[in-house]
């Protein structure tokens, strides 16, 4: 949990001087900075100028944004009423401020997550994100934050109404196989995503601001559509004991990663995995828990189609056949080399390399697997943004 680094900058988590999202739906990332930079033993005075030069110019060329108030009132008779409208911001982080102060952070986090966290893949994974990071840093301001920003920007993964059955796969590893198979053998499984995501009508009109982002209408199309080899209910997060299932589902998205090395998109897997165990932590049950891990797991394969990022299942096979579950090191020269990478994470402009270290360097220290510290070196670079941002933002 946090150590005193985190301790000595929590001034600037919490900050409210800025909207959590900029020009448009872009969202304001630099407390998940604060915290995997922190972590990572940068110094105090590296911290708080990244914090002051992210905020003047982010890494996409556009400064944060100051805070926006809010017209309405979220209290608990409504709160339920505005999710995914991206409206209310500052109403809900006032809503979860009181929610917090009367419950308690653990009680107030266990009480709403599990079901704002159903949206989780709204705002591209960021406002779960945001949650797990707040979570770990134990920052109460930062936890409703993060709690107002899921009801903001919530796009369900799944429709609890018409769930399929799930499939037969033991574990995430045999799950990601069959996805890998089924891109690449099955051609009306292929055909049914290609012709979703080239006509997001159906969420654009519910949310204007997403036709702008290509990324997130496609996301949220595909979630929308229910497809169900992508939807599925996966009989293993229940099946499977707590250890075993939060290993495997590490060795999934990491040897994905590791297949797609620098993608930006995979990368963002792998920092909201780590966000869903810091929230599972909190939760009071085994059930919630199961239900989060299905629900993330139903969530990635969304993305992972929307955005056409599966990769072949032979060069996964090849993958997991060079990095064996047990092919661990724990060295004092694998140490020295994951120090290397943290401290060029610490020079990195675009924050998701600091936080893709921070969360594999945590892995690491508790497993020692190779993979973890060569994924941890595949930096990624910030996207080029569509040509839709030609347009300007309609919020």
């Amino acid at each position: 949990m946090p150590g005193d680094i985190v301790a000595s900058v929590a001034d600037l988590l919490d900050d409210r001087g800025h909207h959590i999202e900029f020009n448009g739906h872009l969202t304001n990332h630099v407390k998940h900075a604060v915290v995997a930079l922190a972590e990572l033993g940068a110094p105090e005075a590296l911290i708080r100028d990244y914090y002051k030069n992210y905020a003047r110019l982010t890494a996409y060329g556009f400064p944060l944004e100051p805070a926006r108030s809010s017209p309405g009132v979220i209290d608990s008779g409504n709160w339920r009423e505005f999710l995914g409208q991206r409206v209310h911001f500052a109403a809900y982080c006032g809503f979860f401020d009181a929610e917090i102060a009367r419950l308690g952070t653990a009680a107030a986090v266990a009480h709403y997550a599990p079901e704002l966290l159903r949206g989780w893949i709204g705002a591209f994974t960021h406002a779960a994100i945001h949650l797990g990071w707040a979570v770990w840093a134990e920052h109460p301001g930062m936890i409703a934050e993060a709690l107002a920003y899921l009801a903001f920007s919530f796009v369900p993964a799944v429709d609890e109404q018409r769930r399929p059955a799930g499939s037969s796969a033991a574990g995430p590893w045999a799950s990601l196989l069959e996805l890998s198979r089924g891109w690449a053998e099955d051609a009306a499984f292929g055909d049914t995503v290609r012709a979703v995501i080239s006509d997001t009508d159906s969420v654009t009109r519910l949310h204007p601001e997403l036709e702008r982002s290509g990324l997130q209408a496609r996301v949220a199309a595909v979630a929308h559509s229910g497809i169900g080899e992508l939807a599925a209910e996966s009989p293993w997060a229940a099946a499977l004991s707590p250890d075993a299932r939060r290993a495997e589902v590490r060795r999934a998205i990491t040897l994905l990663y590791l297949a797609e090395p620098g993608d930006f998109v995979v990368l963002h897997l792998i920092t909201s995995l780590f966000a869903v165990e810091a929230v599972a932590r909190t939760l009071d049950s085994e059930q919630a828990t199961t239900r989060l891990y299905d629900l993330y797991w139903a969530g990635a394969r969304i993305i992972l189609a929307a955005e056409r990022k599966i990769p072949r299942p032979e060069k996964l096979r090849a993958l997991a056949e060079l990095y064996p579950a047990n092919g661990r090191d724990h060295s004092d020269s694998a140490a020295a080399e994951f120090d290397v990478i943290a401290r060029r994470s610490w020079l990195e402009e675009e924050e998701h390399n600091p936080k893709l270290v921070f969360v594999l360097r945590q892995w690491w220290n508790e497993l020692g697997w190779s993979a973890y510290r060569h994924a941890a070196g595949q930096f990624t670079r910030t996207p080029e943004l569509p040509p839709s941002f030609a347009e300007p933002p309609t919020e």
